[in-house]
């Protein structure tokens, strides 16, 4: 059964400005059944690039293969650069016609793309369904609401048993949400596998897939940790411009995503080392060779957790058209850290993640201390495993995961 994503509604206003749809993301996300279930697509002719005759065709004669239909939909555009420039002079001999280019990698940061169809083309990134959304729930507005320091009133809701470590163990791809440990241990080495035997030549040229995995895998280590090109090189023995290229292939799949520190001086923040998150906590299990939710010890799962909340503001931020950053002060007396600030309108929200079940307003004092020295910061959230909603100060609430 199709489960409609919230990214439709964008993809609806955008194809009334724009004649070509950007539509990307990981491998899995859904972009495939999105785009053969919205009825807004019902209407366009279907093609993918990962089939090799379809890919034979575009190669040897990109013009003729975009005039195929009117309306038309490629899949994995990207394995073939030419048909950017092939649907910009389609358009510009017919502005009536439509395209949908979709793939699982950034467009705008493939060099072999010479053409971004700026003016031409509206980008989206669909990323897996956040807890509500997989549910059929509305968007959650409660934490818009939070930019003008209305925080949602305390309060409990039953919850079904949940087991989150086995959650977090499997990860939030569609096709693995509802999988055993044993199917979802096997979905994800053959999902690493894919990537880099199918995707990667794709994306980036790459001498060792043994060096490419180790970086990987150090990368995942570094879940929610300021990173350093210099310490990954030392372990991983790969020299550090080397990994600094693979990072950024990483990144293009989307495999992968540095959150940036703090742009603000008033908050002494670090400058210079940004966080990486993988895209699903799944990934990270299977990276580090985790084959059971058992496992995963509880500081593991605390970044797991973090993971998981990073990957749900990220998906609001492309929503809600917000900003995302962290704070983390340099060597001072004090060392503060603020995992999540969200940018909107010129106003903040600053947000932490902790997987306990219960939190105290100890658990906000980083919080508390980024609104008292930055006036833009008007609310504070943190995210916690457990099910109750509290109100720990007047702009500080504690809200259950599972809303989000």
């Amino acid at each position: 059964m199709y489960t409609q994503r919230w990214l439709t509604h964008r993809l609806q206003l955008s194809e009334t400005i724009l004649p070509i749809t950007v539509l990307t993301g990981a491998r899995q996300t859904g972009k495939s059944t999105l785009l053969a279930n919205e009825p807004m697509f019902g209407d366009y002719s279907y093609t993918t690039l990962d089939d090799p005759d379809s890919r034979e065709k575009a190669h040897r004669n990109p013009v003729a293969f975009v005039d195929r239909a009117d309306k038309l939909i490629i899949d994995e555009a990207h394995r073939e650069p030419d048909l950017f420039l092939a649907a910009k002079e389609a358009l510009r001999k017919d502005k009536t016609r439509r395209f949908v280019l979709s793939g699982s990698a950034n467009f705008l940061l493939l060099r072999r793309i010479q053409d971004s169809l700026a003016g031409r083309a509206a980008y989206h990134v669909l990323r897996q369904p956040l807890w509500t959304e997989w549910l059929q729930q509305p968007e959650p507005l409660w934490l818009l609401n939070m930019f003008d320091t209305q925080l949602p009133a305390s309060g409990s809701a039953p919850l079904p048993a949940l087991d989150l470590r086995s959650i977090l163990f499997r990860g939030f791809l569609p096709g693995i949400r509802d999988a055993a440990p044993a199917q979802a241990a096997v979905f994800w080495q053959s999902y690493v596998t894919t990537y880099l035997e199918r995707d990667l030549p794709d994306i980036s040229p790459t001498t060792s897939l043994f060096d490419y995995r180790a970086v990987m895998r150090r990368v995942a280590l570094a879940t929610g940790s300021l990173m350093e090109y210099r310490k990954i090189a030392d372990d991983t023995n790969v020299n550090e411009r080397t990994v600094s290229r693979y990072i950024d292939a990483i990144q293009k799949a989307y495999l992968l995503s540095l959150l940036p520190p703090a742009p603000l001086t008033s908050t002494t923040s670090v400058r210079r080392q940004w966080k990486p998150y993988p895209c699903d906590t799944g990934l990270i299990c299977s990276l580090l060779g985790l084959k059971t939710p058992e496992a995963l010890d509880d500081t593991l799962c605390g970044h797991l957790f973090e993971d998981m909340v990073f990957m749900t503001l990220q998906t609001l931020s492309d929503l809600w058209d917000m900003g995302m950053h962290f704070v983390h002060t340099r060597r001072t007396a004090e060392l503060h850290e603020v995992g999540f600030v969200l940018e909107r309108n010129g106003k903040n929200v600053a947000v932490e993640a902790k997987m306990s079940d219960d939190v105290t307003i100890n658990d906000a004092a980083h919080v508390q201390w980024l609104m008292d020295n930055d006036p833009s910061c008007v609310s504070g959230l943190v995210v916690y495993g457990g099910s109750a909603i509290k109100n720990l100060t007047r702009r500080i609430v504690a809200v259950p995961w599972t809303m989000l």
